[in-house]
């Protein structure tokens, strides 16, 4: 199937979704061409790519619809860090209260959100039902995301100008505001696999019948 098949696919199985990442993507990346934002499309093609990814994932496992909503309005905000400027600077370098920076707030949302959907991705496979082997996936499958995307960032910062990455210590503060995402994101697994393992335990095995519900003309069953 080619990438285009595959988009049109998870298309037709969530046009809502679709449509409104197709719609965010376009007006973000128009304003940050009006506006001249330097890393415009960098983010573009990042944004165009994770799409993809996406796309060709949720053909094979099937997302559920709030991990894909999640990573929906990550993708939302990824775009409005790199084109969004106020006073001077893009959102991605907006510091609050001294210390809460934008980029933290994002990666901790986003690789929570990256954790799960690993996590869902790869339940079947490693068996990955119990709440400590789901909570193991998502903190692993979110930190290797993670590492992966700071990897991409340092190639982005060498391949063009227009993207600059602050040094080292960014670096370790994102790293760190992943891992802080990744466990939240595991307390939120372990719980909803503990409710389906507890929904599982009580439904009746393939081919049992109900119990016959007992009748007045039994009074011995009352």
């Amino acid at each position: 199937m080619s990438p285009r098949a595959w988009l049109a696919a998870a298309a037709r199985r969530h046009p809502l979704l679709a449509g409104v990442t197709a719609l965010y993507v376009a007006v973000w990346t128009v304003y940050g061409i009006a506006t001249d934002a330097a890393g415009v499309y960098a983010y573009l093609v990042w944004m165009v790519f994770a799409v993809g990814l996406m796309a060709y994932l949720d053909g094979l496992v099937r997302f559920s619809t709030h991990v894909l909503v999640l990573l929906c309005i990550v993708g939302f905000c990824h775009m409005a860090g790199a084109n969004l400027e106020i006073s001077g600077s893009i959102l991605y370098r907006q510091v609050w209260f001294g210390f809460v920076r934008y980029d933290y707030l994002v990666h901790v949302f986003g690789l929570g959100a990256a954790g799960l959907a690993v996590w869902e991705a790869t339940r079947r496979m490693l068996a990955a039902d119990s709440g400590v082997r789901a909570a193991v996936v998502v903190i692993l499958g979110a930190n290797t995301v993670g590492a992966l995307i700071e990897i991409g960032e340092y190639l982005a910062s060498m391949s063009f100008s227009e993207v600059r990455v602050d040094a080292y210590v960014n670096n370790m503060q994102d790293l760190i505001a992943n891992l802080v995402g990744s466990l939240i994101a595991a307390w939120w697994a372990t719980r909803r696999a503990a409710k389906e393992c507890i929904i599982h335990l009580a439904a009746p095995p393939p081919g049992a019948h109900a119990p016959d519900r007992p009748t007045r003309d039994d009074p011995g069953q009352w």
